[in-house]
């Protein structure tokens, strides 16, 4: 239950101009019946409080909070909601606010001589109409311009946050939107509030709807429908996978959603709303009345159209079989590896095709293949400046520093080779191409339409492409199927290793994940191997097992941070990720009182930790995992922490925690492009809608050295039956069908570019 409280400002001990965040000390009027309640609790009559504010606040203003105690390492604090000043009318309270920081050369002289002329309302006198202040007597001109300017400035955003406020948003999200629409920000939310969707992230339909319902708007509005129909096209598309919804099954959902208590929605009201949203360029209706948003089918247009040209365009490359011959045949006595048959022609292949596509599963050779492609190409042309011109390129951070490793290259994440400067923006695309002239990409399973098509359209139709993954894993988390709609075209050539070399064959690991894609289960599964094993538990025993296998593998020299890794496939429930990390902290990192509190999370040093958020300002990514390395204090209160990458540090402070969840246990999904040395998985029905064969496969080939699975055999083999559904995609049809698109820059540079928020709800 929420409390409210007031008290006068002692010290500002900390305050973010960027997010408004600040920790203040207040003092506490004892002599109040409905403050000294709080005497028991606190012992002082000084207590620590943490808010969002308009502005930094004052020494000597006097506020009331509303808002819920909490404790942690420096006692009790109060965590505010919201806030309202008390005493900006009195003459303490404007001498207070005019005399301080926030009026440089205002001493409390000058601040009087105001309050005195025009008194209680002053501030708002002042707001309507700057030029009262000639009428002050005693003060000089540059005085009266700092006060005209700074009143009118705070005053204004005083009123706007308070009107946003009265809408029912919470003062953390009145914030952001002032920084999103400006000055005018509560005229346009009362206007047209379903703008809170595209614009703010994090804010759904839901949410805009209250506030639109509360406003007036009609059920039956046609903004409320407008709106609905291009959230639910959008969060049906992400959740799934989907780049388009058919006409019908849209139809469907929307009249689900709106149609709840009364039929309001009908046909030809569906008609008209997408008529309208096809004219703003919200949405694209093909011919066969499959329904995309506007991006994802720009996308998967430009993406079928690029892949055409590398394949329709006169391959010279200059290299002659005998001389490839030659060279493969140098490398491989240099590396003193004996390549196989497929692996030959994969590298062959790599070096004469526009553009070739190498899938295999786990101990295949796909990393082997991609090094000896480098060296070869380097000897091809050794009086060249090849290497310059050579991208080596993977879906991660993790995934490029292990391709860094395996070819002594240097490997780069697509976005970082794109120059991803955040907010959807990036420095190359189809005005702005690369320089690469070879382009070899791992891990592409990984990457999802847009992305795809982002990184097809910089680059020039000469460049060769080696596109390299399992396309056995799992698909991308946003939408399509792109690695495989461009094997299913079959107008790409494509080499499948499927030998299991010999290093790989001594893992039991690589056998299991092969015999899972392949739907079966193998004879010794519950046998305890060399590098895995099955541990048959009840549900309610999975995280204590969990708990014990890690205590095990720190105590046979494995690092918590490194080297182990949980991989669950749900974040809530009791064996959930959520639950599990909880557990996790609790026994290996159960600190010494120092933490630092976000939402429901507590975060200590040593503390593992995964970003789950793109932030190329930090220059950090969705899916970095590090650990805490310090928590930063200022003024006595802890204001952020800094974590360890495997790039480097990277400061948060505390409204930048929210990038940032624990890490003990991961979803699945998360891990796709690393390797662990130790993978613990368990299996339960109540991870039943996630239990399909590419999500275990995925799992099961993320364990390097060994793989301890525990939990319900039943589960296990619920899972690798349970096959998954195909993605609505028309990328290979187009590619096959030589697809012709007419495409204006001028779209590609508006809409194309344009930043969608990204949902991650398949975890």
């Amino acid at each position: 239950m929420e409390e409210t409280l007031y008290g006068v400002v002692t010290k500002v001990t900390y305050y973010s101009e960027e997010t408004h965040f600040g920790v203040v000390r207040i003092k506490l009027d004892y002599k109040d019946l409905e403050i000294a309640k709080y005497k028991a609790k606190l012992f002082s009559n000084l207590l620590t409080v943490t808010c969002n504010f308009d502005r930094r606040p004052v020494i000597d203003e006097e506020y009331d909070f509303t808002g819920n105690f909490v404790t942690n390492q420096y006692g009790t604090q109060f965590k505010a909601k919201s806030f309202f000043r008390k005493n900006e009318n009195t003459l303490e309270g404007v001498i207070a606010y005019l005399s301080s920081d926030l009026f440089p050369g205002i001493g409390k002289v000058a601040a009087s001589r105001v309050f005195e002329t025009f008194g209680k309302d002053c501030l708002v006198l002042i707001e309507r109409n700057p030029e009262v202040l000639e009428d002050v007597v005693g003060l000089n001109q540059k005085q009266k311009e700092t006060l005209k300017t700074n009143i009118v400035g705070l005053e204004h955003n005083k009123r706007l946050l308070v009107n946003i406020l009265d809408l029912g948003i919470t003062m953390k999200t009145a914030l952001k939107l002032i920084k999103v629409f400006g000055d005018n920000a509560d005229e346009i939310i009362k206007e047209n509030p379903y703008k809170l969707i595209d614009f703010v992230e994090g804010f759904g339909f839901k949410r805009a709807d209250r506030i639109a319902l509360a406003l007036g708007v009609q059920k039956d509005s046609e903004i409320r429908i407008f709106a609905l129909t291009a959230y639910i096209l959008k969060e049906s598309c992400f959740s799934s996978g989907n780049v388009y919804l058919e006409y019908d099954e849209l139809f469907q959902k929307i009249c689900n959603e709106i149609n709840v208590d009364e039929e309001i929605f009908f046909l030809p009201d569906f008609e008209k709303v997408l008529k309208k949203l096809i004219v703003d360029k919200k949405i694209i209706l093909d011919e066969e009345k499959n329904i995309y948003l506007y991006q994802l089918y720009l996308s998967e247009n430009i993406l079928a159209q690029k892949v055409r040209e590398f394949l329709n365009r006169e391959n010279n490359n200059g290299y002659n079989i005998n001389d490839i011959n030659k060279i493969i045949k140098k490398v491989s006595e240099k590396d003193e590896i004996d390549y196989t048959e497929k692996q030959r022609s994969a590298i062959i292949s790599a070096l004469q095709e526009p553009l070739l596509i190498i899938t295999g599963g786990p101990g295949t050779g796909k990393s082997t293949i991609i090094k000896a492609i480098i060296n070869c190409t380097l000897e091809l042309s050794p009086s060249e400046l090849i290497a310059e011109k050579l991208a080596l390129l993977a879906p991660t951070g993790r995934a490029a520093k292990r391709l860094n490793e395996i070819c002594s290259f240097p490997a780069q994440t697509i976005h970082r080779f794109l120059g991803y400067e955040g907010q959807g923006i990036f420095k190359l695309g189809p005005e702005a191409k690369t320089d690469a002239k070879i382009v070899i990409i791992d891990e592409f399973s990984m990457v999802d339409v847009r992305l795809a098509a982002r990184l097809f359209s910089s680059l020039e139709p000469d460049v060769k492409v080696i596109i390299v993954g399992d396309v056995d894993q799992l698909p991308s988390v946003e939408p399509g199927e792109v690695l495989a709609d461009l094997i299913a075209s079959k107008e790409i050539k494509t080499v499948r290793l499927d030998r299991i070399h010999r290093q790989s064959s001594e893992s039991t690991i690589i056998s299991l994940a092969h015999s899972v894609n392949q739907g079966i289960i193998e004879e010794n599964l519950l046998q305890k191997q060399n590098d895995r094993n099955f541990i048959r538990v009840q549900d309610n025993s999975i995280v204590a097992g969990i708990l014990k296998t890690v205590e095990q593998a720190m105590a046979s020299g494995m690092d918590l941070i490194k080297d182990i890794q949980i991989l669950v496939p749900l974040y809530k429930g009791e064996i959930g990720i959520n639950a599990i990390n909880e557990k996790m902290q609790e026994t290996f990192n159960p600190g010494d009182g120092n933490e630092i509190k976000h939402l429901n999370r507590i975060f200590r040093v040593n503390d593992k930790v995964i970003q789950l958020v793109n932030r190329s300002e930090k220059k950090v990514m969705n899916g970095d995992i590090g650990h805490i390395i310090s928590l930063n204090m200022e003024d006595g209160e802890y204001h952020g922490i800094t974590v360890m990458f495997d790039f480097g540090p990277v400061d948060y402070d505390r409204e930048e925690l929210e990038d940032l969840i624990h890490a003990y246990a991961i979803s699945i999904h998360k891990s796709q492009g690393s390797e662990y040395d130790l993978v613990i998985m368990p299996f339960s029905y109540k991870y039943y809608i996630m239990l399909r064969r590419k999500l275990v496969y995925t799992g099961i080939t993320r364990a390097k050295k060994f793989l301890i699975m525990l939990g319900n055999l039943e589960a296990f083999t619920r899972g690798i039956s349970g096959l998954e559904i195909k993605r609505k995609t028309r990328l290979a049809e187009k590619i096959k069908d030589n697809f012709n698109f007419s495409l204006d820059y001028e779209d590609v540079k508006n809409d194309f570019m344009e930043n969608l928020s990204p949902y991650d709800f398949l975890d």
